[in-house]
């Protein structure tokens, strides 16, 4: 079994962005969560059997001289207050959602779960109605109405909301925009993440 996720990456101004404030955690808290992973933003993560079977999915793209941009704003810092998966506060940058990106998920998990065997044998962990519901259909819960797109800078236990930086990241006024014409497939085996290949079908 393989966990692959499918990102959107970010321009060189963003990256630095997030990148530094990423280091800011570090020296503050010291290692946490989220903070050796790549700059992003996961459209999904699912678990399949074989990684090649996936590739052959994607290899059958027709290529097209006219490449198509879209547009990715960032708006506004966040936080989800005690995240599930990590047992932190999981600090982050919102993306303005829209029905492009929404598309972009929903078409290449459609793709997948067509084409190939999406493993959810999971789905018991989810209490959530919605959330098994989507699991069970694509192998990712997170998907169209409750999906909110954002880039996670990193999640951090051991401190309460009113931290004196938490504090400081939620009032930042945000509002930084860059253009993407492709998405990006990764391996992900803990805080490792192996680039496999990249689909400009958008």
């Amino acid at each position: 079994m393989s966990k692959i996720a499918a990102f959107i990456e970010f321009d060189k101004e963003i990256n630095r962005k997030i990148l530094n404030d990423k280091k800011k955690v570090k020296k503050l808290f010291g290692d946490q969560f989220y903070l050796n992973h790549p700059v992003h933003l996961t459209l999904f993560a699912i678990n399949i059997k074989k990684i090649s079977d996936l590739k052959k999915i994607y290899k059958k793209e027709k290529k097209t001289s006219k490449i198509k941009f879209s547009n990715i704003i960032l708006n506004k810092p966040g936080i989800f207050i005690n995240d599930p998966l990590t047992n932190g506060h999981t600090i982050y940058y919102n993306i303005k959602k829209n029905t492009k990106i929404s598309s972009i998920q929903m078409k290449h998990l459609k793709k997948i779960n067509k084409n190939i065997n999406v493993l959810k044998k999971n789905f018991k962990i989810f209490k959530d109605k919605v959330l098994k519901k989507n699991y069970l259909k694509y192998g990712f819960p997170f998907t169209n109405k409750i999906w909110i797109p954002h880039t996670t800078v990193a999640s951090i236990k051991g401190i309460n909301e009113n931290n004196k930086y938490i504090k400081k990241f939620l009032k930042q006024k945000i509002m930084m925009r860059c253009k993407f014409n492709k998405i990006s497939f990764y391996k992900i085996e803990k805080n490792k993440h192996k680039f496999l290949f990249n689909s400009e079908n958008i």
